[in-house]
């Protein structure tokens, strides 16, 4: 008798230790979650707006590849990253673009050179690392659409803030940007081919004049890659100058990075390099509160120009030299001597 009551006082003993492990286990969740909804919500008030009036793309870049795996874990215990997801896998994709670009330096100064090995080399690095910046550039996407929810035609999501509204336009310009630069890959991330479409669409959710012009701007850049998406009588160029020119009236100029971009995929020379020139001479009266936006169209535009450059002269823009050209000088006389300038 004194044995079976040990017996039963052991299994209530090890049930109790069970259950006290689990109730443990779900403190911890409990824990968890609200220093996951708390780090979350101070993301979206606080460390986002300050990062906005940094003008360092490598550090924001940085910082997203570092704090991304950290802040999406807390979706595992119930929190809602996914808007500052969006936003901090673009940031991330940066990186990899700009070892991609500087890959793709290298191919062209090799092929300059007639360095066979050299430049397929370098064409590989360049491919692998546009899977990259595509994959974290989808990823962006996709937690926006997480965060919102897929639209049909004619439909919006709620963007009740500013943020929302932020977080709605660069989400669907990421997802643009991973269907180029998964191109640059061959294919390798898979990108869905429809996703230009959806953006075009979904760009009209956001009010034009607010966002810089950036909205159309979206749009126009993707009837130029897909011509069959533009509405009837539409001008694309057109749309695409005026975004130029809202952006440089308001101090961000994604818009006339938008235009370079459409000109570079088209190889449309006179427009680039009017957007680049363009550019360079709107440099003033800036929109501090937004730096980064802006600081992200320069790294697009230089990343164009020092394209250019390279496949002219075998060299980067020289320093101070965005929006000038290997040529000005025969063109303009003495007025413009590209010699200081390297």
């Amino acid at each position: 008798m004194g044995s079976l009551s040990m017996k039963k006082m052991l299994r209530h003993s090890r049930l109790a230790l069970v259950g006290g492990a689990i109730l443990a286990l779900q403190g911890c969740g409990v824990i968890y979650k609200s220093t996951g909804d708390i780090l979350i919500s101070f993301g979206k008030s606080e460390m986002l707006p300050y990062m906005m009036t940094y003008t360092d793309v490598r550090m924001a870049c940085v910082t997203g590849e570092a704090q991304t795996p950290l802040l999406m874990s807390f979706e595992r215990v119930g929190s809602h990253p996914e808007k500052l997801g969006a936003m901090v896998f673009t940031t991330a994709a940066t990186c990899a673009e700009q070892i991609a670009l500087d890959a793709e330096l290298r191919y062209m100064r090799a092929v300059k050179d007639g360095r066979v090995n050299e430049a397929q080399d370098a064409r590989i690095e360049q491919k692998r690392w546009s899977a990259v910046a595509a994959q974290r550039q989808y990823t962006a996407y996709q937690n926006m659409v997480e965060a919102y929810g897929e639209q049909k035609e004619g439909e919006c999501p709620k963007l009740k803030t500013d943020f929302d509204q932020m977080v709605w336009m660069v989400g669907n310009i990421s997802g643009v940007q991973s269907l180029l630069n998964d191109g640059n890959a061959d294919g390798a991330v898979g990108v869905p081919r429809d996703i230009a479409a959806k953006v075009e669409r979904n760009m009209k959710c956001l009010d034009n004049d607010q966002w810089w012009g950036v909205p159309r701007g979206v749009r126009a850049a993707v009837w130029n890659l897909l011509p069959m998406l533009a509405p009837p009588n539409a001008d694309a160029w057109a749309e695409l100058e005026a975004s130029a020119k809202k952006g440089f009236d308001s101090g961000i100029r994604l818009g006339s990075a938008l235009y370079a971009m459409s000109a570079f995929s088209k190889g449309d020379d006179e427009r680039l390099r009017k957007a680049i020139r363009d550019y360079a001479a709107n440099d003033q009266n800036l929109d501090p509160d937004y730096a980064m936006l802006d600081a992200i169209a320069s790294f697009i535009i230089e990343g164009i120009s020092d394209r250019e450059w390279t496949e002219n002269t075998g060299k980067r823009t020289p320093i101070g030299g965005l929006g000038t050209f290997w040529d000005d000088a025969a063109k303009s006389g003495p007025a413009v001597d590209i010699n200081d300038l390297l």
